[in-house]
């Protein structure tokens, strides 16, 4: 299986999935309960469980100081349909997700990059999220899914950008998630997606996604498209060594684009050709598709020897919207993350990661007419810039507990247009907590499921 379908099976929590991949072999488990789990993926089922909880609070900066916590428990499993029905390279794939809380950018900052990247879905329900049969071709060269998908699980993704708890690069880069058409892991969609081996170490992917923004209200058993606002078509090639046995200095370089003809809003203009900040009103429509560019990759620096699990990963990447009516029109980022400080840790980690947002044009003219109709003054930098430093503690395997701190520079406040004064510069302090509930039980996947 290869690393987009493993975040999507682990939900798009790619920790949880890089947690459990990475762990050795601890024998069989000796709990009786874990034990009948591992017996029932020998058997072709494998369950899965995770649960994150995000905590974040702003002393200083945004539009208003608070806290807020937010998380998401989900629960799913693997089914391998040649050993439980015979039908070769086929399995199914179903998760069910219980979000909470609301984040502190929806509440109290009001900035587009987001404070916690577990917060993906402001009502807390039960929700049928990934429901899909995968199907495997050619000597398991082309990888086939169809059903119930999330964009996000398979495009624009590289796994050790989620060792972070803001949600500017998790997953995918912030400017993707929001603006690009792609459904988020729970409110999948329908959607057809195929992967295809070049070589050994290179792919091709593409697919056709549903765009339905009733989805995330819904508890995801709707499977009408009645809704549908349009098709997001995503494409990407990607470039992969990335097993320390084989390269020990490992990368992974992903390039990739997407057209969505799901309608945009205007982000400056109403319906009637006004400023929507200082007259109000509806924005009306602007473009009937939108599109978009990215190139991301990381590599592996540094490794005290070979068989070591310790290493240093350099990341960076660039997303770019090839339209202007947005409220960002590109991001760059870059960042390390640190396995193992420690002799005596090796597999805490220490992260540093770094987002520059350009605003459009557009997005800018608003807030300023926005503040002007508040009763303010000042106007928004369009120049955004954030980080964020963690240290990931992994006392067992299955648990990580992150402490964490941010900064944005220049914040904006395009999630709470209506103030009257341009946000001080953000700081923020937060704690990431994960549990890998399969891996904490010691369940690991048999090789063949692999």
């Amino acid at each position: 299986m290869g690393l987009g379908a493993l975040c999507a099976l682990a939900t798009a929590t790619a920790c949880a999935a890089q947690d459990e991949t990475q762990a050795t072999a601890n024998g069989t488990p000796q709990d009786p309960f874990a034990a009948q789990l591992q017996a029932l993926a020998r058997d072709g089922v494998f369950i899965r469980a995770n649960l994150i909880n995000q905590y974040a609070t702003n002393p200083r900066g945004g539009v208003d100081q608070g806290r807020t916590n937010v998380g998401q428990f989900n629960i799913g499993a693997d089914l391998d349909m040649q050993k439980l029905v015979g039908i070769p390279g086929g399995s199914f794939h179903f998760t069910v997700y219980r979000d909470y809380g609301n984040g502190l950018n929806h509440d109290v900052t009001g900035t587009f990059a987001k404070q916690q990247y577990i917060y993906k879905n402001e009502f807390p329900r039960w929700h049928l999220g990934l429901f899909a049969w995968e199907q495997k071709f050619l000597g398991d060269r082309l990888d086939v899914l169809f059903g119930r998908l999330g964009t996000t699980s398979y495009y624009a993704h590289l796994a050790t950008n989620c060792q972070f708890q803001s949600g500017t690069h998790c997953g995918v880069p912030r400017l993707i998630n929001s603006e690009a058409g792609y459904s988020l892991l729970p409110s999948a969609t329908w959607a057809l997606n195929g992967n295809y081996k070049l070589t050994k170490h290179a792919y091709i992917e593409a697919g056709a996604y549903e765009v339905n923004p009733t989805t995330s209200a819904s508890n995801g058993m709707d499977f009408s498209i009645a809704n549908a606002t349009g098709v997001t078509f995503p494409v990407e090639w990607g470039w992969v060594r990335m097993d320390p046995a084989e390269d020990p200095y490992g990368f992974e370089v992903k390039a990739g684009g997407y057209l969505s003809t799901a309608p945009l809003t205007d982000p400056f203009y109403n319906t009637t050709g006004r400023s929507r900040g200082r007259y109000g009103g509806t924005a009306r429509e602007a473009s009937s598709e939108r599109s978009g560019v990215y190139l991301m990759a990381d590599h592996v620096v540094w490794r005290p020897s070979p068989g070591s699990s310790r290493n240093l990963d350099v990341f960076a990447g660039i997303a770019h919207q090839l339209e202007t009516d947005e409220i960002m029109r590109r991001q760059v980022y870059a960042g390390f993350v640190l396995t193992g400080p420690f002799a005596s840790r090796p597999t805490d980690t220490v992260g540093l990661s770094l987002s520059y947002f350009r605003m459009t044009d557009a997005e800018e003219a608003y807030l300023n007419d926005a503040r002007l109709k508040a009763g303010g003054t000042g106007k928004n930098n369009p120049n955004q810039f954030t980080v964020e430093l963690n240290y990931g503690w992994k006392p067992v395997p299955g648990l990580t507990v992150m402490p964490n701190i941010q900064y944005a520079i220049h914040p904006d406040n395009s999630g709470l247009p209506n103030t009257k004064t341009v946000p001080k510069n953000l700081l923020v302090y937060g704690l990431n907590v994960q549990v890998n509930i399969s891996r904490l039980f010691g369940l690991r996947r048999p090789a063949a499921v692999e």
